[in-house]
């Protein structure tokens, strides 16, 4: 039996955590397994973590271009074959619909092949019907695929929602895969994390930063309100030269705005604040059933959070560190009310789920 998995990441996979966080789970699970990974160029500015076992396939760019867009499906989905042929592989892991193509090509050549297809977003049926005709058919592809493979999603009302979407599936073939942080960050940071001796509340954000989906300009104003109260630290990586002028124009000595770091630095960072931002205005079924990568890493690292109350799944985790606001009627006594500056017990969420896939 080979002791290879092939993961197909059609998208930048140091642009998604959760895809490199699988990697490393995959290896502590199994120190001896080989993992082979096909994803597209790396043109962001993170580093590529060194991961023991692993080899490394990138053919394409992401691009806004359509002829170099279809030029790089082409060759990702060619040599992506032409690879998992050579290499005799027999476990494939795929995230996301813009990688199915192989796996499918795969499975029609060997019926015994394992696979699981994992999804990072929720694609709703009136999306899917408004996309190009290239994903339409990879759409179809999928369908035939999961009737055979399971698959996850990342949180239960994601599940049914799917489930809904494509009545011939079976529950049990859909599972829920969280997407959790390394549980080092907790160990070796959160577990650690030191309650603030003044009164300033830190506030931090880390991701993309966008005025249309997000309540930036709510923030910025109750921050610039009671700026002898909050301090807000902004590590954005996704800031576009119209947002980033906006913030500036604040002029408030309360408001920081600093330059991304790695990811696997972040809990570095994160201990030193006590609120971690969730900014999503639920606009899109995507955001208001999701639970948020940065939710878990903010409490990882001890944190306690704020979410908006439109963000139904989030809301219904009932944790107690995670704090459900109007954002656009923010009130500091309330927050002051309902936050303590006491460190998150581990018992208090759960960190068991792993973003790992046992091919029986």
């Amino acid at each position: 039996m080979s002791n290879k998995i092939a993961i197909l990441h059609f998208n930048i996979i140091e642009k998604y955590p959760p895809v490199m966080n699988y990697i490393f789970n995959a290896l502590e699970e199994n120190p001896s397994k080989k993992i082979i990974v096909f994803t597209t160029k790396n043109t962001t500015l993170y580093t590529t973590p060194c991961f023991p076992n692993t080899t490394i396939y990138r053919f394409g760019t992401i691009s806004s271009n359509p002829i170099k867009r279809y030029a790089s499906y082409l060759w990702f989905n060619l040599m992506c074959i032409i690879l998992l042929l050579i290499n005799r592989i027999e476990k494939i892991t795929v995230f996301e619909t813009l990688s199915i193509f192989p796996f499918w090509v795969f499975s029609k050549i060997y019926n015994n092949i394992k696979g699981h297809i994992h999804f990072h977003e929720y694609i709703s049926e009136p999306e899917r019907m408004a996309s190009s005709a290239y994903m339409k058919g990879l759409f179809k592809l999928e369908d035939q695929l999961l009737k055979k493979y399971p698959c996850s999603q990342t949180n239960e009302d994601r599940k049914q929602i799917f489930l809904t979407d494509k009545p011939f599936l079976k529950s049990e073939m859909v599972e829920v895969r969280p997407n959790m942080p390394p549980k080092s960050w907790w160990k070796n940071y959160g577990q650690f994390k030191k309650q603030s001796s003044d009164e300033i509340i830190r506030l931090v954000y880390v991701g993309a930063f966008d005025k249309q989906t997000m309540y930036v300009k709510e923030l910025l104003d109750w921050v610039n309100a009671n700026n002898e109260y909050l301090e807000l630290t902004i590590f954005s990586q996704e800031l576009g030269k119209e947002t980033q002028s906006f913030i500036l124009a604040y002029n408030c000595k309360s408001i920081k705005l600093l330059q991304p770091i790695d990811y696997y630095d972040l809990p570095k960072e994160l201990v030193n604040f006590d609120i971690g931002l969730v900014l999503y205005k639920g606009n899109f079924p995507n955001h208001v059933y999701s639970v948020p990568n940065k939710v878990y890493e903010y409490l990882s690292c001890g944190l306690q959070v704020i979410v908006d109350q439109k963000l139904i799944t989030t809301v219904r985790l009932d944790i107690e560190q995670i704090h459900v606001v109007d954002y656009t009627s923010l009130d500091l006594e309330s927050i002051k009310k309902s936050i303590s500056k006491v460190a998150i017990k581990m018992s208090n969420y759960s960190h068991s789920e792993r973003l790992f896939f046992e091919y029986e």
